[in-house]
């Protein structure tokens, strides 16, 4: 429940979450920083304003799916229209698997991965 109070947060306050410089850094000041140090519910307090509530999950539960959609979509079109951040090297060795099948890895490059698991997504999808 904690996790859709949190994304119904940044959605109001920034409008998106995706590639959003700013979520990293709020949830590792308001959340991780503090551990166990806090109860769970002043984290939310801290970041949200708000106590621990299950409205925003059944808020989310309870669209249909028309309205799934169209939010969806809405939020796709969005991202098209904001520049895109730089991607940046995570160093760290990254290998995406589907079963036992490796689908793509940044052994070669970031690029390469990204390129290899695109082609799998669209060979399998279209």
């Amino acid at each position: 429940m904690a996790v859709y109070q949190t994304r119904s947060w940044f959605q109001q306050e920034f409008g998106y979450i995706t590639d959003n410089p700013r979520v990293g850094e709020l949830v590792s000041q308001h959340y991780w920083a503090p551990g166990n140090s806090v109860s769970h519910n002043d984290t939310l307090v801290s970041l949200t304003g708000e106590s621990f509530s299950g409205r925003y999950l059944a808020a989310h539960c309870n669209r249909s799916v028309e309205q799934a959609w169209e939010q969806a979509r809405a939020a796709m079109n969005a991202a098209l229209q904001r520049t895109q951040a730089s991607v940046q090297s995570l160093r760290a060795s990254i290998c995406v698997v589907h079963g036992d099948e490796v689908l793509a890895d940044n052994s070669e490059s970031d690029g390469a991965m990204f390129t290899a698991f695109e082609g799998w997504i669209d060979g399998r999808y279209q």
